[in-house]
This record gives C-alpha cells, sequence and structure tokens, in this order.
C-alpha cells in the first residue's frame, strides 16, 4: 500500500521554498521555526529524500525539492480553485462553530458584539461557546477556533493576532486615601494585594521599566481565579489587584478605580488559535474576519 502525502508538511515545505527560510515559512504560516524544522524533517523521512540543503546562509533545494515544488505550485492552485468554487456554491455560512475561549472573555464588549453580529449574519451557524482556560487539544475536543491570551511558544497550531491588551494595576480611591498610593511596584509589599491564582509568574507581579523585565514577589491577602471577582473586591476598598483593560475599563473612566503605576505596566496580545489545514473552512474564515474586522484597518491579517 502506497503511503499518502501529509499536506501539513506540503505546505510547510512549499513555503519553505517560496521564501528561502524557515523564518519566513514560520511568519506566512503563523507557526515557530522548530515547528517549520519538524515538518521538513518528516517529510523527507517519509519521502526517503532529502529536498533541502542547508548552509549557514541560505537554504537551496535538491533535485528533488525542486521537482516536490514545482508539483506543489500545482497541488496548491488546484486546491485555491476548489476553493473558491465551494465558497462560491455554498455562499450561506452554515454548521455548528464550536468556539474556545477563558472565561474572562465572557467579560469583553466586542467579543460579544462579534458573537452577535455572527448569529444574526449568519442564521444557519450555530454558534457552541465554551468556556475553559485550558487550550488543551482543539482538535481531539472538536474546537474550531480558540481565542487565547499572550502567544503560544512552541505550537502547530495556526494563529491570528486580534490586539494588544493593556494590563493594569488598579485600587479604589477610598483604600488608597488609607493605604497610600504606591509609585514603584517595590512599594506593593507593603499593600494589600488581591491576586489571581492563575498568574503565570506564580507569587509575582510581572512589570517593565526601560523595556526590561522585573518581578515583585507579593503575599496576597486574597486570592481567586476569577479576575472580575478581584476587580470588584478592588472596588470594594479590599486592595490592589491586576486587571485587564476590559475587565475595568468602566471602573477607571468613572472614578471607582484609579489606574496606578501606569510607567511599569505592560501589553499582552490576544489570538485566535485554530487547527492547521490546508483549506480552512469557511465558518472558521467568516468568524475570523468578523473579529479582526473590529480592529483599525480591518482587513489586516483577513483570510479569503
Amino acid at each position: 500500500m502506497k503511503s499518502s502525502f501529509n499536506l501539513n508538511l506540503l505546505s510547510s515545505f512549499y513555503a519553505v521554498a517560496r521564501h528561502g527560510s524557515f523564518a519566513g515559512a514560520a511568519n506566512e504560516l503563523c507557526l515557530t521555526n522548530s515547528v517549520i524544522s519538524k515538518h521538513i524533517k518528516q517529510l523527507e523521512t517519509s519521502l526517503h529524500s532529502q529536498l533541502i540543503i542547508r548552509t549557514t546562509r541560505a537554504l537551496d533545494l535538491t533535485e528533488e525539492g525542486e521537482f516536490l515544488y514545482l508539483k506543489c505550485q500545482s497541488i496548491f492552485n488546484e486546491i485555491a480553485q476548489v476553493k473558491d468554487y465551494i465558497d462560491e456554491k455554498q455562499r450561506v455560512v452554515s454548521g455548528r462553530l464550536v468556539i474556545k475561549m477563558p472565561s474572562i472573555l465572557k467579560h469583553d464588549d466586542t467579543i460579544a458584539k462579534s458573537l452577535e453580529f455572527m448569529h444574526l449574519a449568519h442564521p444557519n451557524l450555530i454558534l457552541d461557546i465554551v468556556f475553559n482556560d485550558n487550550l488543551g487539544d482543539l482538535v481531539k475536543e472538536g474546537v474550531d477556533i480558540a481565542f487565547r491570551i499572550g502567544k503560544l511558544e512552541d505550537s502547530s497550531y495556526l494563529c491570528r493576532k486580534v490586539r494588544d491588551i493593556d494590563t493594569y494595576v488598579v485600587a479604589s480611591p477610598e483604600y488608597l486615601k488609607v493605604a497610600g498610593t504606591p509609585l514603584h511596584p517595590n512599594e506593593l509589599t507593603q499593600h494589600k494585594c488581591l491576586h489571581y491564582s492563575h498568574c503565570l509568574t506564580g507569587l509575582n507581579w510581572s512589570f517593565k521599566q526601560e523595556g526590561e523585565q522585573f518581578n515583585v514577589p507579593i503575599s496576597p491577602v486574597l486570592s481567586s481565579m476569577s479576575e472580575s471577582m478581584l476587580a470588584q473586591y478592588a472596588c470594594k476598598g479590599l486592595g490592589v489587584t491586576t486587571t485587564l483593560d476590559f475587565v475595568t475599563h468602566k471602573e477607571i473612566e468613572s472614578g471607582r478605580l484609579v489606574s496606578l503605576l501606569k510607567d511599569f505596566t505592560w501589553k499582552t496580545e490576544l489570538f485566535l488559535i485554530f487547527p492547521y489545514a490546508a483549506v480552512v473552512p469557511l465558518k472558521t474564515r467568516t468568524f475570523i474576519n468578523s473579529i479582526l474586522s473590529t480592529r483599525d484597518n480591518g482587513s489586516e491579517g483577513k483570510l479569503s
């Protein structure tokens, strides 16, 4: 029995051949260099042939690699034509779209409005929204697309950046009147800290100064897995907490909370993560484009 080609491996090879580098392919496919390298090794092993000659300055295709590259051009052009034909025939976005996101994003008004738009614009599409703070195995769980706060260090998933998210350190005016206003992160050791239990830096809060990151150890008086609950406790004057912009922007604007240490806080990023496929399903592409259209210059990163 003949072995079949893996289109994911071919896609990585095709991107490397076109860009002449692993970095260029990784950027196009939203993968890491290590994943691209792994794909190439797997493809070469399955074909029992070296396809790429790696030197310190450049990548060159072997004779077999040149032959495969020409075939890939034909293959992926055919796939693009099939996709365009099916899109034109279907027109109606339908089926079930399983969307996974961290529970904190239930407080994000922009995402809520995008989900509402998808529901109204595509009545034949069923949105199945799952709240879970762990990314997990999207393919095994049957998840079409997931939101993630912060980059994946190494993943075979595809991703699209949605936007930056500002991080805040906040407290109520009442608390600050009694405890004083910290002017440097190191002063937080003298304050009542309300801590997010799943913080990636443990019992440390991370800050930036002149481009360098540093951590401040804290001794929390209260810990919770709910960032929105911590924000509520901060509003009631229980202490200082860290939060994301969409969680507390209304409280800051109204004066219920005060944003502290603005020169030391940093930005994180919101991404859409979805399983790798040579052709991303129409329902997934439509959802991605809907989310990305909310950004400035909405066409940036659009899937077609």
